[in-house]
């Protein structure tokens, strides 16, 4: 994941500079971790308008970096967290696995 994100920053944002690709992959995976945690505890405690701004910005995080994985869990929170749904244990789990990928290639 962390490859195909570098590939979207030099393709798409036109940045191909290591340092500021690791930076703002340092970044993203800042505000990853902070969402999630959002996300986890606002969802635990029945808080979905919370939950959702926090799978929304996410989701933007997640569509301005090339994270197209996270975008689209993210996206599929966002909408069940608003419409009402209560299938989101699934999602959450997917979500905590890629984080777990993520964050285990960033560290390389």
């Amino acid at each position: 994941m962390k490859a195909e994100i570098e590939k979207y920053i030099v393709a798409n944002l036109e940045i191909d500079d290591a340092e500021t690709i690791a930076m703002l992959i340092v970044a993203y995976g800042e505000a990853l971790n902070e969402n999630c945690a959002i996300i986890e505890a606002a969802a635990a405690a029945g808080d979905r308008q919370r939950a959702a701004a926090a799978a929304h910005a996410l989701k933007g995080a997640s569509a301005n970096i090339g994270a197209q994985p996270f975008y689209e869990v993210a996206r599929d929170l966002e909408k069940l967290f608003r419409g009402g749904g209560d299938e989101a244990q699934h999602l959450l789990q997917q979500l905590a696995e890629l984080r777990e990928q993520f964050i285990g290639e960033a560290a390389h």
